[in-house]
């Protein structure tokens, strides 16, 4: 018996759970923007962050993924396609090409002092 699922659950099925720290920087703007990933996927990602962008503005995301010894930096441009009161989501102009590092290495757990309580348009979630 076949059965579909909803867009919840299809959503949910293709996001990873990921915190790292990223930088957002406006195309037209001169603006950057600390933020911390929450989730990704292969042609998203929701970052916490202040909220100073707008809906189809054009962004580029910085994704810096910490090892030991060394770091991954990925660098993606992409479209802001929803805000909220604690940050933005961002789809990504083509299918993300690094998708495997997410769903190969374990959710990268970010020291629990390295995120404030997100307030709306208030100051950088990175202490």
């Amino acid at each position: 018996m076949a059965y579909s699922l909803g867009i919840r659950e299809k959503r949910r099925l293709t996001r990873v759970e990921y915190g790292a720290h990223a930088i957002i920087r406006s195309d037209k703007k001169e603006k950057t923007v600390e933020a911390i990933v929450r989730d990704i996927s292969i042609e998203s990602i929701y970052l916490y962050c202040r909220l100073e962008f707008r809906i189809g503005e054009r962004v580029s995301v910085r994704i810096t993924l910490p090892g030991q010894e060394s770091e991954l930096v990925i660098k993606v441009p992409g479209k802001v396609n929803r805000i909220d009161p604690h940050g933005i989501a961002v789809a990504f102009h083509r299918p993300l090409d690094w998708w495997p590092v997410f769903t190969y290495f374990p959710l990268h757990k970010l020291e629990d002092d390295a995120i404030e309580s997100p307030s709306v348009g208030q100051g950088p979630l990175i202490s």
